[in-house]
């Protein structure tokens, strides 16, 4: 039996992780989960983690300990992104995150958090130039790769916006124009380098249930959902279907979860004013992440995905 690897994030929405063993070469998923622990909630008025956002991360903290020990995981990193990295207690709720799971989660910046999500994507597309949008419930990350090296880090160029589906919707609510005025000013002044490749591929929620929506599927399924294209005109009429729901009928007419239907406006408000920031037409949803290249970090040298 080849070691076994834990890799979570601490999202502004989510908390998720994916366990997998590294044996002869390889990694093999045994187990992926998350829940919606919404850290993020709330922060727009005081920039805390507020006590019911941290009650449901210490419980679900408490399950993934349950599971790790059951699986037998040896090694194990977990990083928080922006929900930790603003908030003025999160001194505090680390240090009742490591109580709970039994093992330290560090924060990252931005930057980093792009990387590592980078490199996640990089683990199901591994070839050719890549651009990727995370967009999160407090942060989004742009990050614009060329075409890989044989050997070494790859280098690539990483936007990180403090603008997320979930502190957005608390600011602006579902007002279109203040979304997209507020996601433009986060984009002001930014030129990536080099030309961007000619398909954006869109992490979690938002492109996951943009792929469900335009295949007319209410469960997902990820083997429909991953690499599923979508135009920019198309995604436009998928924007404004949705916009005419409430979250209610989102989540009845659209399969959409009670957690994404509430930010889904806000989520593609901030996909498409990016889409034209960079001239992009056409996205590509995945449901490689954070929690991926996360694994891929402390998984063996030799381990491949």
């Amino acid at each position: 039996m080849g070691m076994i690897v834990a890799g979570a994030d601490f999202g502004s929405n989510k908390t998720g992780y994916i366990v997998a063993e590294a044996k002869g070469g390889e990694l093999v998923q045994l187990e992926r989960e998350s829940r919606f622990t919404r850290l993020a909630q709330g922060m727009a008025v005081n920039g805390r983690i507020h006590g019911e956002s941290v009650i449901r991360t210490l419980l679900w903290c408490e399950e993934m300990r349950k599971r790790f020990k059951k699986l037998g995981v040896a090694r194990f990193r977990g990083v928080g992104t922006e929900a930790l990295r603003r908030a003025s207690n999160q001194g505090q709720v680390l240090e009742m995150i490591e109580d709970v799971l039994g093992w330290p989660v560090e924060v990252v910046s931005g930057e980093e958090e792009g990387r590592i999500t980078f490199k996640g994507v990089r683990m199901r597309y591994s070839k050719g130039p890549l651009a990727v949008i995370d967009i999160g419930g407090g942060s989004t990350e742009v990050v614009i790769g060329g075409e890989p090296p044989k050997k070494g880090d790859e280098a690539v160029a990483v936007k990180s916006l403090r603008a997320g589906a979930v502190i957005l919707t608390e600011r602006c609510g579902e007002d279109w124009d203040a979304l997209v005025k507020a996601t433009r000013s986060e984009l002001r002044g930014y030129v990536p380098d080099g030309e961007p490749p000619g398909m954006l591929t869109v992490l979690g929620g938002t492109g996951a249930n943009l792929a469900m929506m335009d295949l007319d599927e209410h469960d997902l399924d990820e083997e429909h959902v991953e690499g599923h294209v979508i135009e920019r005109r198309r995604l436009e009429e998928l924007r404004k279907k949705t916009q005419a729901m409430s979250p209610k009928q989102r989540i009845e007419k659209l399969g959409l979860l009670p957690q994404r239907a509430d930010v889904q406006i806000a989520g593609l408000a901030i996909l498409e004013t990016v889409l034209d920031h960079l001239g992009i037409k056409a996205v590509r949803a995945t449901r490689y992440a954070l929690r991926h290249g996360v694994l891929r970090s402390i998984a063996p040298r030799d381990a491949t995905p």
